[in-house]
């Protein structure tokens, strides 16, 4: 190598030791950042034109209106005319993106956010046409007739469009749950099957066949997939599947068994250890759920059954006073709108509250 062939951190050091005078306006973080600049080490970041990226969107709409003639079906219509959306604005969509990818849904990204932004835009007509017409059957004024033609449609399809796009991370939540549910019983499936000197594949197309592990099963079948369809070993595809896998549990044993297989350690030692640590954390969870039921029934006992009963009471006093009402009811259509109506949401909503926060048997 010649002496004269200076590194970049040579290069560096002497464009910051260089007899050149750097302005008065310059500090030297910023004179660092001019000098990287000057050796392409650095690249500064483009700032966003809002502007242009509005303007944008109408073109992608338009040349996709031109090329709708060939199309067969509503759900193709819609991916046409609005999958466009997450390549026009892909910072927001980036994260919707990788949940559908890892969450089984059988549909690619682009397809998903047409038809989302298709049917939110045929609630909201659907929505300005139903307030057209109340606006003209009932007489309103032009000031709300304007005002509900702007503000419903806007809110029926931030609504619609919220719900689409909270559903794949819904999914995936649901699917979380579902192999960490399943994993300590998964676990001693594989250790048994291990047991039998089989390789490792052998005990993840065991767990397909079995089919009874929920979102384990799910994974399994992906891992089993990419080694029979697509060719890859063993070592590829635990690790593809443990990069996606919404799971820390299940991604901690896939590593350990991709460890394992790189390594040449003992396979049944380690299933038979990771799977007593996972029953013992089954069981943990179980029993801090069982003791979180019985706050929860204190809880229930006050607001719902001592308080409504304290609260009959004292109206049933106030009845007897003449000319009684409570925030401007009487204190018979107070009472009944706390019995048929108040006490039946609560109670309602409890249940709802408790179905959502148990885990899964």
């Amino acid at each position: 190598m010649k002496k004269n062939k200076k590194t970049l951190a040579e290069q560096v050091r002497f464009k910051l030791n260089s007899g050149n005078k750097k302005p008065k306006h310059l500090n030297d973080v910023d004179q660092l950042k001019q000098d990287l600049l000057d050796l392409n080490l650095l690249k500064l970041k483009k700032k966003k034109n809002y502007f242009k990226m509005l303007l944008l969107f109408p073109t992608q709409i338009i040349k996709t209106l031109i090329s709708v003639r060939d199309v067969k079906s509503p759900r193709a219509l819609a991916n046409r005319l609005f999958s466009n959306i997450i390549l026009v604005y892909p910072e927001y969509f980036t994260p919707l993106k990788k949940t559908i990818e890892n969450s089984d849904m059988r549909i690619i990204p682009e397809t998903y956010v047409g038809i989302m932004t298709a049917v939110s835009s045929i609630a909201a007509t659907v929505a300005f046409g139903a307030i057209v017409v109340s606006a003209f059957m009932l007489n309103l004024s032009l000031v709300i007739a304007l005002f509900g033609c702007i503000v419903v449609p806007f809110s029926v399809f931030s609504f619609v469009f919220l719900l689409f796009y909270v559903y794949p991370f819904q999914k995936i939540s649901q699917k979380k749950r579902s192999i960490e549910t399943n994993l300590p019983f998964a676990i001693n499936h594989m250790a048994a099957i291990a047991s039998s000197g089989v390789p490792p594949e052998k005990s993840f197309e065991m767990l397909v066949e079995f089919g009874s592990y929920g979102g384990i099963t799910e994974e399994s079948k992906t891992i089993v997939r990419r080694i029979k369809v697509l060719g890859d070993d063993i070592t590829t595809s635990l690790h593809y599947v443990a990069e996606r896998t919404p799971s820390e549990g299940f991604k901690e044993l896939l590593y350990g068994i991709l460890a394992i297989i790189e390594s040449g350690g003992n396979l049944k030692e380690y299933l038979n250890e990771m799977a007593e640590i996972a029953l013992f954390n089954y069981k943990l969870e179980r029993k801090k759920y069982v003791e979180t039921l019985s706050t929860y029934a204190d809880i229930y006992t006050v607001i719902l059954i001592a308080a409504p009963m304290f609260l009959v009471s004292i109206l049933a006093v106030m009845n007897i006073v003449p000319g009684s009402n409570v925030a401007g009811m009487s204190i018979d259509a107070f009472l009944s709108l706390g019995v048929y109506i108040l006490i039946p949401l609560l109670n309602i909503g409890f249940i709802a509250f408790l179905t959502y926060t148990q885990p899964d048997m």
